[in-house]
């Protein structure tokens, strides 16, 4: 009988399993390794793999007060608004509604057709509104000098020249751009400087400040408010010319284009006088653009082509 066949010898089973738990010790050390010592740090931080961290908080109230339906479509609520009992911010109702949700409407309200807001393009904006949002950090421009000790944003004054020369509304190239608190800021400031100046050895008379009626009100009551040596509130244009033969005193004269209120198209009316252009309707949206204007003096507001007139963003353009 032949020798049985010799059977192969088999491991003990122990060692297998050992095996397979070093393996899985040493997979979890290179993970925990990978995730905190080698991992990018937009997988670490709070927001995941967009990198937010202190932003996330903000962005988050942000779109959940975007995102508020409680004030019935007559109002909204702002991240700045007054704080009511749940301390949240509470609804800013629209003119003619009231009431916690803008539910309540005014009896006997009327429309106040001496000013308006441009509200009319807020649908824009909440369209485009991952495009338009804009975030903050609360140590942003600290300091009163901004790039190379300049006192105002050489980016923000190049975003401007960029956008008149897209529009095509105004020659700005070779122009100096000056802001202010709004164009309301910087209409006093321009009769100002254009102004003769009342301290000189032989001062001139003072300069007469007009508008071709119907005029916007701020040129007068600005003009007669600061009440300068320099210069005087002297009326409308056509009382300036009829009167323009028995006086030496020169001119500064507000010319709106297009008109604020009836929106016609105007040139300046007396010959001579140093011309602020108040352009700030001359945008596609308010009127034809047939030219681009190119006065030495240009008034222009940010409330007009993009609808914020609450950010008080005025600018001139001079030569």
């Amino acid at each position: 009988m032949e020798a049985a066949e010799e059977r192969p010898r088999r491991r003990p089973a122990g060692l297998g399993v050992l095996a397979l738990l070093c393996s899985s010790l040493l997979l979890n050390v290179l993970f925990l390794a990978y995730y905190y010592f080698l991992s990018p740090p937009s997988q670490l931080a709070d927001g995941g793999s967009c990198g937010l961290s202190w932003a996330l908080r903000a962005a988050r109230d942000a779109e959940a007060l975007a995102a508020t339906d409680s004030c019935s479509g007559h109002g909204q609520v702002f991240l700045d608004g007054v704080v009511g009992e749940d301390g949240r911010p509470g609804c800013e109702c629209n003119r003619c509604f009231d009431g916690p949700h803008c539910s309540i409407r005014t009896p006997n309200c009327t429309a106040d057709a001496t000013s308006g807001d441009p509200l009319f393009l807020e649908p824009y904006w909440k369209r485009h509104a991952a495009a338009s949002a804009v975030l903050v950090p609360g140590w942003h421009r600290l300091s009163y000098a901004t790039t190379d000790g300049l006192f105002q944003s050489v980016e923000l004054e190049n975003h401007i020249r960029r956008l008149h020369r897209a529009v095509g509304n105004a020659v700005v190239d070779g122009k100096r751009l000056v802001f202010g608190a709004g164009s309301t800021q910087l209409i006093n400031a321009l009769v100002h400087a254009l102004s003769p100046d009342a301290n000189a050895a032989a001062a001139s008379p003072p300069a007469r400040v007009v508008a071709t009626a119907p005029y916007y009100p701020p040129y007068r009551t600005q003009t007669a408010m600061f009440d300068g040596r320099e210069y005087r509130w002297e009326g409308t244009t056509a009382a300036a010319w009829a009167n323009a033969s028995r006086n030496s005193s020169s001119f500064i004269e507000f010319v709106t284009s297009p008109n604020n209120p009836d929106a016609l198209l105007r040139a300046p009316v007396l010959r001579g006088s140093a011309v602020i252009a108040d352009h700030a309707y001359y945008w596609p949206h308010f009127t034809h653009i047939a030219a681009p204007a190119d006065e030495d003096v240009m008034l222009f507001t940010m409330s007009k082509p993009s609808g914020h007139a609450g950010s008080r963003l005025g600018c001139v353009a001079t030569c």
